[in-house]
């Protein structure tokens, strides 16, 4: 592969899991969801399928249906018991805070903007599930989001811990009581 494939994604997640081995690893396209409608949750089901695959990666592009940005609330297998917990990094340009959950009813491993903050941003967010089919190990996501506005610009660098050592087989994503707005944009990635 030449060196703009290798480069273009050294921003997009598996940041520790891409190194120390020599080889450059490459992801595969699994599915595309485009959205034609708002939707309440997009979920990628029937994972067992990929299991050849040592790791997923979800890239979002989205816009929610709310005045403000909110959380990307992911659940693993349709657990919805308070089996999740949430850490999270996140700057705006002027200043950097930090928070940590546990025991939440789902992960939140990144953000996106809100319509009413702008009529033209859209959030931006990898996701990484490591290690997703192993029967031995809880099971992480980790995520880098984004967007620009003019009055709520934030970077966050989150990470999310399902306490389940079940082999992940669906993902949802959705945003509480609000939609994911039509032209949202999830991809899930495989990566051997």
């Amino acid at each position: 592969p030449s060196w703009r494939s290798r480069m273009s994604l050294i921003p997009f997640g598996f940041w520790a899991a891409s190194g120390g081995g020599g080889g450059a690893s490459s992801f595969e396209l699994l599915e595309t969801t485009t959205l034609s409608t708002d939707t309440a949750s997009v979920t990628f089901s029937s994972l067992g399928a990929y299991s050849d695959y040592k790791h997923l990666q979800v890239r979002i592009v989205s816009r929610a249906s709310a005045s403000t940005y909110l959380g990307i609330e992911t659940r693993l297998n349709g657990d919805t018991g308070a089996n999740y917990a949430q850490h999270l990094l996140y700057g705006n340009g002027s200043s950097v805070n930090s928070e940590a959950y546990s025991s939440q009813t789902y992960g939140a491993p990144a953000q996106t903007i809100g319509e009413g903050e702008s009529t033209v941003a859209w959030g931006a967010a990898v996701i990484d599930f490591l290690d997703f089919s192993s029967p031995s190990k809880t099971t992480t996501m980790r995520g880098l989001s984004g967007f620009a506005t003019g009055t709520n610009p934030r970077v966050l660098l989150n990470s999310s811990l399902w306490n389940n050592t079940a082999a992940v087989t669906s993902i949802a994503f959705s945003l509480g009581t609000k939609d994911f707005v039509a032209g949202s944009r999830l991809s899930l990635m495989g990566i051997k």
